[in-house]
């Protein structure tokens, strides 16, 4: 072994030891917060029925056991049932009715019956931690050094390249810039702040590498992942579609995936083109297990669904050839979903797919493209880049959310809380502001913005961003007769805050929203996100919506934390503060929650049209620290917006007439 490899090597022993160790330690309290929860143990479920429609993902429901569960939506839960297994992630927990519902990444049937639950999403961490092992023991499978560069261990070549001539004519100049940077490099971090046209960017970057590679994008939201795979198949045409060049695994299990760009899509058409021993295995059991009824429903049912309706009826006749016989279906499916995976050019997956599912684990790329880079664990990472040879690129903003983390060890702080970009080594020498530099070759800024009227963009550029966001000529004219920020005050209602199973609410500003929606709804304002610290406080935004508003209220309304409005956007943006004296607030001070700053740009980037600041500004003054980043925000609304004292009726239909809500068009 020459010195320049020893070197190389070394750090990733410890890179992949750290990431091994604290995602052990995250195992640990994630097993611990279950046991807080009542779901330490699987829960049996009872019934077991398909509760969505038809061509949708499906989604079951079951009746559990009498008990207080800590169940949350977004709950990872494995299932086996009689009629399969699989992984889902609940959708609905009805406490009074004992039952949940659960959207699953597998066909179980119309009918699973009962079915064993288990609320432990650590079988992924562990999962993740085999993959890094493999890495570790036998490097020469892998590509450790594009993870090494990436993760800003070894210098990657930087420099430019010039973008095909047929690439998307709509970039503006950040953005070619930040593609020419990304063909004529090894690695390249993208930082898209909110409406930069981030998506747009990695959509033609993708569909540019596939011109001379295979490319992986990953992310760790779904949602990210779909979006992602419609701006690459936009790209690419309908007759890379066709041919099975861009592939989405799991698209069809996402309730805003694309069904076309599914795996099991792929091999349908595949299927259709040239008949396999899967089909023609399919079609002898169908005319062994099924009666003409059943068999002319087939051409409505995708394989997977057949091959589900297969084995539910050969498991009921209790017939073990004919068992054996529809079990080596499994097989013959894995073999057809891998030689779809080898056509294709583009395969993206959330980085929770890579690590499990067994068709992707052999698989191997050119390039990695990395979305929501800030939120993405760098175990998750690692593993992913070292399946690229050439290059990898990592699109995000460092000032949205961070990667969620359980455990407070050690480890678990040092490589899986920080992001990518902290990593790499970006931060941190611009100018005094922690900001990455913009001669700093390693980092491309997208500074045009689609999204905020004028006023909105100066406030979350102007406290987030250097002030280095500007608007797109798209977005009109600073002037505007009609303000885009209008401060909610409170403070002359004496708002109480009341504790909610360790969460807040404030039924002062619940009463509040319902004034503003109720208006809102009038006036034919559809776009509408109300987003607040507190979960307990949604609840009861949610209980007021529909116990007195109804259909009054905006159709497009979403009420959620801010944690999980990221990625969300809306014409309209109502940001409740809850929180006021004589209480202290520990989420709203930024020397207690270092999360906060993000969390507020979060909630303060979402909105296009209106921003609406909820709070009571001398009750936060007392309660916060007297430089508070809340503080100064509300003083900003203030000064740049309107005031509007919520003691009196609450009309801003006038403002809304004004600022034409809706002028300003998603990006």
């Amino acid at each position: 072994m020459t010195e320049s490899e020893h070197g190389a090597g070394e750090p990733l022993d410890l890179l992949l030891n750290g990431c091994r160790m604290a995602l052990e330690a995250e195992i640990q309290a994630v097993r611990a917060d279950l046991e807080s929860r009542g779901l330490s143990s699987p829960l049996p479920g009872s019934g077991g029925r398909r509760v969505s429609p038809a061509g949708a993902p499906p989604v079951y429901e079951w009746t559990l056991p009498p008990g207080r569960y800590g169940i949350r939506i977004d709950d990872a839960v494995r299932v086996e049932s009689e009629r399969g297994r699989g992984l889902g992630m609940v959708v609905r927990h009805d406490r009074s009715r004992a039952s949940i519902r659960v959207r699953m990444n597998e066909w179980l049937g119309p009918h699973p019956g009962p079915g064993l639950l288990t609320f432990d999403p650590t079988w992924i961490l562990a999962a993740l931690i085999s993959r890094l092992r493999e890495i570790d023991d036998d490097p020469e499978r892998f590509h450790p050094e594009t993870a090494l560069r990436l993760l800003g261990r070894e210098f990657p070549r930087v420099g430019r390249a010039e973008p095909p001539a047929d690439l998307d004519p709509g970039l503006n100049d950040s953005q070619r810039a930040a593609i020419s940077r990304i063909l004529g490099s090894q690695a390249q971090l993208v930082w898209g702040p909110p409406g930069t046209g981030k998506t747009r960017l990695l959509g033609a970057a993708a569909a540019a590498l596939a011109g001379e590679g295979r490319v992986l994008i990953v992310a760790t939201t779904n949602v990210a992942v779909d979006e992602a795979a419609s701006r690459v198949a936009a790209c690419l045409g309908p007759a890379a579609i066709e041919a099975n060049q861009v592939i989405r695994v799991g698209a069809e299990f996402s309730p805003t995936g694309d069904r076309r760009l599914s795996l099991a899509a792929a091999v349908e058409r595949a299927e259709r083109r040239q008949p396999s021993r899967l089909s023609r295995s399919l079609l002898e059991l169908e005319g062994t297990l099924l009666d003409g009824r059943a068999r002319a429903r087939t051409p409505d049912l995708s394989l997977a669904e057949r091959q589900a309706r297969i084995l539910g009826r050969a498991r009921g006749d209790s017939d073990a050839v004919l068992m054996q016989r529809a079990g080596r279906l499994g097989g013959e499916m894995a073999r057809a979903m891998r030689a779809g995976l080898d056509e294709a050019r583009v395969v993206l997956s959330t980085f929770a797919s890579l690590a499990i599912r067994d068709e992707l684990a052999d698989q191997r790329f050119n390039h990695l493209i990395v979305d929501e880079a800030s939120a993405a664990p760098l175990p998750q990472v690692v593993h992913a880049a070292c399946l690229a040879d050439r290059s990898a690129f990592a699109f995000g903003d460092f000032q949205q959310l961070p990667p969620v983390v359980l455990s407070t060890a050690a480890q678990a702080r040092r490589w899986l809380a920080r992001d990518l970009f902290e990593e790499s080594g970006v931060l941190g020498h611009g100018d005094g502001d922690g900001l990455p530099s913009p001669k700093d070759g390693l980092c491309s800024m997208l500074e045009e913005q689609y999204r905020m009227r004028p006023p909105i963009r100066a406030l979350v550029s102007d406290l987030f961003y250097g002030g280095r966001l500007r608007d797109a000529a798209t977005i009109g004219p600073t002037e505007s007769a009609a303000p885009a920020l209008i401060l909610l005050e409170s403070g002359n209602l004496d708002p109480q805050v009341s504790r909610v199973d360790g969460s807040r609410e404030n039924e002062v500003h619940v009463e509040a929203i319902l004034q503003l929606l109720e208006v809102l709804g009038r006036e034919g304002v559809t776009d509408v996100g109300v987003v607040t610290p507190y979960r307990a406080q949604t609840r009861s935004l949610w209980r007021g919506v529909r116990g007195r508003l109804g259909q009054a209220a905006p159709v497009g309304l979403e009420i959620s934390t801010i944690h999980r409005f990221q990625g969300r956007e809306k014409a309209v943006v109502i940001l409740d503060t809850v929180d006021a004296p004589p209480g202290s607030s520990w989420f709203l001070n930024e020397r207690r929650n270092t999360d906060l700053p993000r969390l507020l740009n979060v909630a303060l980037s979402r909105s296009r049209d209106l921003l609406i600041l909820l709070g009571t500004t001398s009750g936060l003054q007392r309660t916060l620290p007297g430089e508070a980043l809340l503080n100064r925000v509300m003083a900003r609304v203030a000064e740049n917006g309107v005031t509007i004292d919520a003691s009196r009726p609450i009309d801003v239909a006038p403002i809304v007439r004004a600022a034409r809500i809706g002028a300003i068009a998603p990006d």
